[in-house]
Order: C-alpha cells, then structure tokens, then sequence
C-alpha cells in the first residue's frame, strides 16, 4: 500500500532508517488494483465448488472537473480516510499531496476517528515470504501485498496485531522487527535481553494509543530464560513474571481478555500469560477426547478452540469449542457438518489445517484444498470462499502461516 512521498523518506527504527520508494507505493497499490479487477470477474461466493459471479455491469458517470477540482484540502482527506484499502492505494497514485498523504499529521487525526474496517485474514507461504495474500470477508476478495520494501529473506512472521506484523530474525543471532504493511513502513527493535530464538511471541495493540506491546518466552536452545515483554512506548524490553511452564508447545496462539493463549502438545492443553500482570499459568481445563490439530481462536472476548476429531487414527469432523470461564470447561458450540467436514479434510494425511479467528469470523485452510472455509457466528454459517492466490501456488498447504489482521494505517511501528 501506499505511504512514501515523491521523495525517499527516512522511518527510524531500532537505530536503522528504513524506507519506501514512490515505485514501491505504485507497485502495491498496482497489486491492489489488479486482485481487485480479478475479483470482479471471479467475486461471490463459493457453492458447491462453482463460484457464483455478478453480472451487472457498473455504471461510471463522468465528474464535474470544476466541482471537484476546488474541493477543499480537508474534505478530500476526510473522504480520502473513509476510502476502502484497495481504492485508497490507487487513489494515492492520482497525485503527490495524496500518496503523501499518510504522512500528513491532519489526515492521521482524522483518520483515528474512522471505525476500524472488519477485520481481514492474512496469510503467508512459509518458504517464500516475499508476498502475502489477505481476504477481505466484506468484498469476499484476496488481495495480494508484496513485501518487496522488507528484508523478509531473513526473517520469519511470528505474530500480528492491531494492523502491524511482527517477524523474527533467522540469524545467528536473532532480532524482531515490526511493520505495517499498508504503509510499507518497518523497524528492527532494540535486542533483547536475553539472545534467544524464542519459542512463543505474542503481540497486542492499545486500540486508543496504538502503543503495542510484544512477549517473548522460551528457547530453542535453553531452558530456563526468562520471559521479556518490548513495550513501544518505552522502546525497551523488561524481564517479567514467573518462568514459562515445562510443555511442548506450538505456535497456534490467541489473545483474549488481557491475555495470550497457546497450545501445547503431548498431551494437548493451553497456557496462558497474563499481560498486565507478567505471570504465567497453566488452563486445568479438560481437553476433548480424541482432539487432533487444535486452533486457540479469541472472539468477541470469548475464547474458542478448533480442532478435529479422529476415529481410529482417521480424521472424521470438526467442530468447535469455548471454555466456559466459571467451570473450566470446553463446551462444544459448532460442529461441521459431516459432508463438509469430509470435502475439507479430503485429502489431509493427518488432520491438520490452519486456522485463525477475528471477532465473529473463522477461517480454515486445509491440506490440498485450495478453498478456504469460513464460519460467521452471526448467521451462523460456514461457507467456502473463492480461491485464496497464495494457496493456488504451492503444493504443500500446510507450510501456511495465517493471522487475523486488522489494517489500519495509522498504526505506527
């Protein structure tokens, strides 16, 4: 998306100057525009394996140039912070002051009083993270955003929240850097006290001061290091709490109610980390019997489990879970249906599929199904959606990486 002026610009992060290109800024807002176009021709929803289109052509009818040329500066920003992502980008390709615009101290304030878009999924393709595709579920589109303006060869997408990405580093000695993809703008935060290649991170935003705090725990290599939390407002990182609990754990995490959420495995359970308070504790909630690839999913401050069930070692249906806080216990409140169930885990070896989650939306991408399934509580409903581009492109779905991801471009890194 677009965020650069006429001019290079120098965005300070973590002691480097990072910067974005006016060819970069036209290249993600000509991204945009074509997955918009190829949305047009191939939108609607996905039923029984055909895609249902809309056949009425637009009407363009021609504007008044007098009228629109003496608009007043303020009304085209406000107009300007009301425009869908994909129209901003190509909007901010009209002319100098509007690509510049998201650097515009007025536009921003203004822009913080617009209600947040719904929320999108966004997914990445392991081995190449040189692109990412993200599915707007109003439009029921797939965008893809290039990240020709990050060093993404050497660094791994670990977390996200708030309209920013978090990737950790794949060096010797590892760094975690943060950017916002919409305004193509990144920092590498300050090292950590602790040299770690760590086993959980977790982000989460102050939706009023998008300040963002970051947590990371656990080791590859050694036992016992201290958990740290990175605050923005600060810009440095503190030891905190007890010591993360002994399990083996995955990277299937969420954030619910103040705190963040993972899995572990061998046998299956949850671990949560108190945000505010830095403390550690283990969820003595019984896990489903016979529960295979399970998904921690936060909405609408309920916190909900994926995951399948396996009859004889086969994976047989999906359904979903909440813990209900007072008992401690996982009460099933969605089941696929048995010939969905069977469609989407069709091909999977082992049950495994991806899930993430954002407010009252689920969406799941299974082994060698290049459709992605969405569950919407306020229908409530599943439905496939159209073909995610990223999972048209490669042979192995499961080295997909997905996080909920809300765009905002006034979330600075």
């Amino acid at each position: 998306m677009s965020s650069s002026t006429s001019q290079s610009a120098s965005l300070e992060g973590g002691g480097h100057g990072q910067s974005s290109s006016l060819a970069d800024t036209h290249a993600a807002a000509a991204h945009l525009s074509m997955e918009e176009k190829e949305g047009e021709e191939t939108g609607g929803v996905a039923i029984g394996g055909t895609i249902q289109t809309d056949t009425e052509s637009s009407i363009v009818t021609p504007m008044d140039e007098i009228l629109w040329g003496t608009l007043p500066e303020d009304l085209q920003d406000r107009i300007l912070a009301w425009l869908p992502f994909p129209a901003f980008a190509r909007a901010c390709t009209v002319c100098k002051r509007w690509n510049a615009v998201t650097y515009s101290h007025s536009f921003l304030e203004m822009y913080r009083r617009v209600p947040s878009p719904n929320p999108c999924f966004l997914m990445f393709e392991a081995k190449d993270r040189s692109m990412c595709s993200v599915y707007n579920p109003t439009s029921n589109r797939w965008h893809r955003i290039p990240f020709t303006f990050f060093h993404y060869e050497t660094k791994f997408p670990c977390a996200a929240a708030g309209g920013l990405l978090c990737f950790c580093g794949v060096s010797a000695y590892p760094s975690l850097s943060v950017c916002n993809p919409l305004t193509r703008r990144w920092r590498e935060l300050p090292p950590m006290l602790h040299k770690r290649f760590p086993n959980l991170v977790g982000m989460v935003v102050d939706p009023t001061t998008r300040a963002y705090k970051i947590v990371v725990a656990g080791d590859y290599y050694e036992d016992n290091v201290r958990t740290e939390v990175y605050d923005s407002l600060s810009n440095c990182w503190r030891i905190t709490g007890n010591h993360l609990p002994i399990a083996n754990y995955t990277l299937r995490n969420a954030f619910c109610n103040g705190f963040h959420f993972w899995v572990t495995r061998d046998p299956y359970g949850v671990i949560a980390f108190n945000m505010q308070h830095g403390v550690w504790s283990v969820v003595r909630a019984p896990m489903p019997t016979f529960l295979t690839s399970p998904h921690l999913v936060g909405c609408q401050r309920r916190l909900l489990m994926v995951g399948g069930l396996k009859k004889h070692a086969i994976p047989k249906n999906i359904r979903i879970w909440e813990l209900e806080q007072s008992t401690l216990n996982w009460n099933e409140v969605v089941r696929m249906p048995n010939s969905l169930s069977k469609r989407f885990l069709k091909d999977s070896r082992n049950g495994d599929f991806m899930c993430v989650g954002h407010n009252d939306l689920i969406c799941l991408t299974s082994y060698k199904c290049p459709h992605a399934l969405v569950y919407d509580f306020t229908k409530p409903s599943w439905r496939w959606v159209p073909s995610c581009p990223l999972l048209t492109d490669i042979e192995d779905y499961r080295s997909t990486i997905g996080f909920p991801f809300s765009p905002r471009l006034d979330a600075p890194v």
